[in-house]
């Protein structure tokens, strides 16, 4: 998220069709060849990639993280409030320019020494215009992030894990693009360069955001051999027909049914929800991960708000050893687009969160 806009809509998926005039002629046997062929096609190509992929990863213990404002004491007190250990903490370092994407180091001597494993989010570009996609694919920024890796491992963080771009697949950012394949050749550029670090034991994740945003990630996936986990940044938001906004006079029932038609028809299902990429990430073989995800009370009205279903959805989702998650991180942050904050804003659904996810 961090002040992008998120897109639940499930696009349309329409299916290659054939002039009925033409089916007399087609003998029996070719008809059934075909139809099962283009189920399998259909599966591989669109609903559900690792649907006829045999799953042999070895099983995973799902991390705790959080984004609590980048800030170390945040963290703690969440540590507390949850009443078990946080693992993962996440931060956004600043991203204007170049040297602030290269030379994270106010981030970098943040979590110097805190015991957590820090996962950086960290921009493609910085906001000068003239900075391209395309530009990067060629490999010409690859000394930034090349800087980058060095105060890393400098600063005892060599096994930071690196949101390289994420929910690239929203309009609103600033390294989304129409080109595909300078978005694929850029990602391998950066992990290449940032590897060449001695030392270095970084991870990267690949993090769109879920559901159907203005470019279809599918297309965007840079290559097993350099992506380290799928992340997916899961809030409880929808677009979906009978889910949000409520109507003004909706009450608890009402409620219940639109926060179940949000989870079934977009956040899970959908096109592009939660259940396909699982299978996504069973398909490549990847763990999944959730850099970003919460409850959330939309100014313009798709959000769920105070949601505890939501949470106990998620929490099921995440126990689930068919999905892989190897690690969760809530986003306990109140920003400009919307609250999102158990500890404050939503204490009676902090208090189911602390009963699945907290010591108890």
């Amino acid at each position: 998220m961090a002040g992008l806009a998120v897109d639940g809509k499930p696009p349309t998926v329409d299916s290659p069709g054939r002039p009925r005039w033409l089916w007399w002629a087609v003998p029996a046997g070719l008809v059934i060849v075909l139809a099962v062929a283009a189920v399998v096609h259909f599966t591989r190509s669109g609903n559900d990639p690792g649907a006829d992929v045999v799953d042999n990863r070895p099983l995973v213990t799902t991390k705790t993280g959080v984004f609590s404002g980048a800030e170390l004491e945040r963290v703690k007190a969440f540590q507390e409030w949850l009443g078990r250990d946080v693992d993962y903490a996440v931060d956004f370092p600043s991203r204007a320019d170049w040297q602030q994407i290269s030379q994270p180091q106010a981030s970098i001597d943040n979590w110097k020494g805190s015991g957590y494993r820090p996962i950086y989010s960290i921009g493609m570009l910085p906001e000068n215009p003239e900075d391209t996609m395309e530009r990067g694919a060629t490999g010409e920024y690859d000394h930034y992030y090349r800087e980058l890796a060095r105060r890393l491992v400098a600063g005892d963080q060599a096994n930071a894990i690196i949101r390289l771009g994420w929910e690239f697949n929203l309009e609103g950012s600033r390294w989304a693009t129409g080109n595909s394949q300078a978005f694929i050749d850029y990602f391998r550029h950066v992990v290449a360069a940032m590897r060449e670090e001695p030392g270095q034991k970084f991870e990267f994740d690949w993090n769109p955001n879920n559901g159907s945003g203005k470019y279809d990630a599918v297309h965007y996936y840079p290559g097993a051999d350099v992506v380290d986990y799928i992340g997916i940044d899961a809030y409880d938001v929808s677009w979906a027909n009978h889910s949000y906004p409520y109507p003004s006079d909706c009450d608890s029932k009402c409620r219940s049914e639109r926060q179940t038609n949000a989870w079934n028809r977009s956040i899970y299902g959908g096109n592009r929800g939660l259940k396909f990429w699982s299978s996504f990430a069973r398909s490549k073989g990847k763990p999944l991960s959730l850099p970003e995800w919460g409850m959330w009370e939309r100014i313009d009205g798709h959000g769920g708000g105070d949601d505890p279903e939501y949470l106990r959805r998620m929490k099921a989702f995440i126990a689930d050893p068919k999905n892989r998650v190897a690690y969760q991180s809530y986003f306990e942050f109140d920003g400009e687009d919307g609250p999102h904050r158990l500890m404050t804003t939503y204490p009676e659904a902090g208090k189911v969160f602390r009963s699945l996810f907290g010591a108890g």
